[in-house]
């Protein structure tokens, strides 16, 4: 088997619920996503937008924040194994996130995982509001227009096949450049809709399944 460089999103993907939902719904305005993520997926507003609205209304202190998502997010089965493995079989693995750095480096660490290289933004959380801080993502992508993934993604990767991992709106534009895209709710959905082939994954035991045959996209 060739060299792998796994990339992996985080919120939804790595965690069984989004960490930033749960937030928002325990320390904010509750129900705010369901109304903005009709406005997200036509294009009237970025996914940096959305999430300053949503966070403009969080008020909890640092640790509040992560104890709510240590016990209400939860690492999907299987992702251990897949750390596991990768290492075994030297392969490299990473963790590309629209998501906070503090949140993911709490759930990485409570699962014995703190080791894995993470890039993604960060917030700063206090009784008396939130500031979102964003991640350096070089210049606008040419092909979606925002600082996006592909940006971190081309700073980490080294020309293996590549595999990526991932669920959401701000997957939409890296997963293409991959070998192999595992994809599972709406990045699942946006790839069926555009033709792009993906393996479609309910939790990470389907993913080492897949990876521990021939690595080849599959509708």
């Amino acid at each position: 088997m060739a060299r792998l460089f796994i990339a992996l999103d985080f919120d939804g993907t790595i965690t069984r619920r989004d960490t930033l939902h749960v937030i928002v719904e325990r320390f904010g305005t509750r129900g705010l996503w369901a109304q903005l993520e009709p406005l997200l997926r036509s294009g009237e507003i970025t996914i940096e937008e959305a999430m300053e609205r949503e966070f403009a209304s969080v008020r909890a202190t640092p640790e509040e924040v992560l104890q709510v998502v240590l016990d209400e997010a939860g690492v999907r089965p299987g992702f251990g194994e897949l750390v596991d493995w990768a290492r075994s079989e030297d392969h490299r693995l990473a963790v590309l996130s629209n998501g906070f750095r503090r949140v993911i480096d709490a759930v990485l660490a409570s699962a014995g995982l703190a080791h894995l290289p993470v890039s993604s933004h960060d917030a700063e959380f206090g009784a008396d509001g939130c500031r979102l801080v964003w991640a350096e993502r070089g210049v606008r992508c040419e092909h979606c227009e925002r600082h996006c993934k592909r940006h971190d993604l081309h700073g980490m990767w080294e020309g293996e096949e590549l595999v990526y991992v991932g669920d959401g709106i701000s997957d939409r534009c890296v997963a293409p450049l991959a070998d192999t895209i595992f994809a599972r709710a709406g990045l699942a959905e946006y790839l069926a809709g555009e033709d792009v082939p993906f393996v479609p994954f309910d939790d990470f035991h389907d993913v080492l399944d897949h990876l521990r045959g021939p690595v080849a996209s599959a509708a």
